[in-house]
C-alpha cells in the first residue's frame, strides 16, 4: 500500500510540476509572440517614417494608420499613435484625436526602450502596449503601438484546458489510489480469511479424527452399559452421556462442513419428496407442531440433494427451535413454493418466537447463538452451502410474531 502511495504522488508532484511550467511556458510564449509583432510593425513604421516627412503624413495622408490597421496582413492591432516628447499626438490610427494631449500618457526619455506593458482602455478592454521611441528630424518621438490580446487569450485558454485536464488527472490518481487502497485491504482482508479458513479447515479435519475415535467408543460402550442396568438412575445418566456424544458429534460434523470446500453432487430430484422426507422425521419427534406443505407433485430440480437437504434440514430444525420457546397453543410450520421461470421461491414460515433486529443482523454469523446448547454455525453453514448452491435467501422476523424464510432455488444448477 505503501508502493502504491508513492508512485501515486509522485506521478501528482510530475502533473502539477508540469501543468505549472506548461501555463507559465504559454504565457511566455504569447508575451513573446505579441513582442514580436508589435517591434515588427515599428520597424516597418519607422522606415516609413524616414522615407516621407512628418508634415506630409499631418497634411496629406491623415488616415494611413487606419489603413494599416484594416491591413489583413497586419491583425490584432488595436490603434498606432505617434506622440510628441510633451505627449500631444501627431499621428493616431484613429484620425479625430491628432492634437489632443493624452493624460495618461507620460514620455521618459530615460525610460528603457521598447517598453511592454498592459493598458485598461476606456472601452474597459485590455490590450498588450509596446512603446518605442526615435527621432524624425532629430526630434524625439514615441510610438505607442496597441494590440488585442485575445489571440494570445486563445493560446492561454488551451493551455487552461490542458491544465485543467491534468488537475483532473490528479483527481483522477487520488481516487484511483482511495479505491486501490480499499481494493488492497480487502484483499488483505481476503487473504486472511482465506488463511483462517485453511487453519480452521485444517484444525476440523484434525479433531474430526481425534475426536470421532473415543466418541464412538463413549457411544458404544453407554448403550451396551444401558442395556446391561436395570438401575433408573444410572440409565438417566448413561442416556446424557450418550446425548451429549450425539452433540458433539454433530458440532464436530458441522465444523468439518463450515471449514471444508463443498464439493457438489448434481442430480435431478422431485423438490415435495426431498421435503416429505425431512418433515416424517420432525413429524415424528415433534407431534405437537403442524405442519403443512404447499408444494405441487411436478417440482423437479437439478442440484445437490444432500446440501439442499442441509439447507432445509437447518433451517425447520430453526423453526421448530424458536416454536418450542413459546407457548402458543397452535404451532405452526408452512412450506409453500412459487415457481418462476427459473426460479422457484421456496419459503419457511412459523408463528414461532422471532427475532429482533438486532439478533435477525447477526443470525448469519458463524459462532453467533441465542441457544444455549447452539454452535452458532447452523445458519452459518446455510449461508454457505446457499452460496455454492446459487441459492439467494432472505430473513424476515418479528420478536412474538415468528419468522419467515425465503429461498430463491435455481430450477437447474
Amino acid at each position: 500500500m505503501a508502493i502504491l502511495w508513492s508512485i501515486i504522488i509522485f506521478s501528482i508532484t510530475i502533473l502539477l510540476i508540469s501543468a505549472y511550467f506548461s501555463y507559465k511556458n504559454s504565457k511566455i510564449a504569447a508575451e513573446d509572440a505579441l513582442k514580436m509583432q508589435a517591434m515588427g510593425i515599428a520597424v516597418t513604421l519607422q522606415s516609413f517614417f524616414q522615407s516621407e516627412s512628418l508634415k506630409n503624413l499631418q497634411e496629406n495622408n491623415r488616415d494611413f494608420l487606419m489603413d494599416i490597421i484594416l491591413n489583413e496582413n497586419w491583425e490584432n492591432v488595436a490603434f498606432i499613435a505617434l506622440y510628441d516628447k510633451k505627449g500631444y499626438i501627431v499621428l493616431h490610427s484613429n484620425p479625430d484625436l491628432i492634437g489632443k494631449k493624452i493624460e495618461n500618457f507620460s514620455p521618459d526619455l530615460n525610460q528603457k526602450y521598447p517598453y511592454f506593458h498592459y493598458l485598461i482602455l476606456s472601452t474597459f478592454e485590455k490590450v498588450f502596449v509596446a512603446d518605442f521611441n526615435f527621432y524624425i528630424d532629430k526630434k524625439p518621438y514615441f510610438l505607442r503601438i496597441a494590440l488585442h490580446i485575445y489571440p494570445a487569450e486563445v493560446i492561454l485558454k488551451r493551455t487552461r484546458l490542458y491544465i485543467f485536464l491534468k488537475i483532473a488527472g490528479v483527481i483522477g490518481l487520488v481516487v484511483f489510489g482511495i479505491l486501490g487502497t480499499i481494493l488492497l485491504k480487502k484483499f488483505e482482508d481476503i487473504q486472511i480469511k482465506i488463511k483462517e479458513l485453511k487453519s480452521l479447515a485444517l484444525m476440523t479435519k484434525i479433531l474430526a479424527h481425534e475426536i470421532r475415535n473415543p466418541l464412538s467408543s463413549i457411544k458404544g460402550f453407554s448403550q451396551y452399559l444401558f442395556k446391561k442396568i436395570d438401575e433408573e438412575k444410572i440409565k438417566k445418566c448413561l442416556q446424557i452421556i450418550y446425548n451429549e456424544a450425539l452433540r458433539i458429534e454433530r458440532l464436530t460434523d458441522e465444523l468439518l462442513l463450515y471449514g471444508n470446500p463443498v464439493k457438489l453432487e448434481i442430480s435431478k430430484f422431485n423438490f415435495k419428496e426431498l421435503i416429505e422426507e425431512l418433515i416424517l422425521g420432525f413429524k415424528e419427534k415433534y407431534p405437537e407442531i403442524i405442519f403443512q406443505i404447499q408444494i405441487s407433485d411436478d417440482l423437479w430440480i437439478q442440484s445437490d440433494k444432500d446440501k439442499l437437504k442441509e439447507i432445509v434440514s437447518n433451517l425447520l430444525q430453526n423453526s421448530v427451535d424458536a416454536l418450542m420457546e413459546t407457548s402458543k397453543k397452535e404451532k405452526r410450520i408452512v412450506l409453500e413454493v412459487e415457481k418462476t421461470k427459473n426460479l422457484i421461491k421456496f419459503g419457511i414460515i412459523d408463528n414461532g418466537a422471532g427475532m429482533d433486529e438486532k439478533t435477525l443482523a447477526k443470525a448469519m454469523e458463524p459462532f453467533f447463538t441465542t441457544k444455549v446448547w447452539g454452535s452458532g454455525l447452523g445458519l452459518a453453514i446455510v449461508k454457505k452451502l446457499c452460496d455454492v448452491l446459487k441459492i439467494k435467501i432472505q430473513i424476515k422476523s418479528k420478536k412474538e410474531e415468528g419468522t419467515r424464510v425465503y429461498l430463491w432455488i435455481p430450477k437447474s444448477l
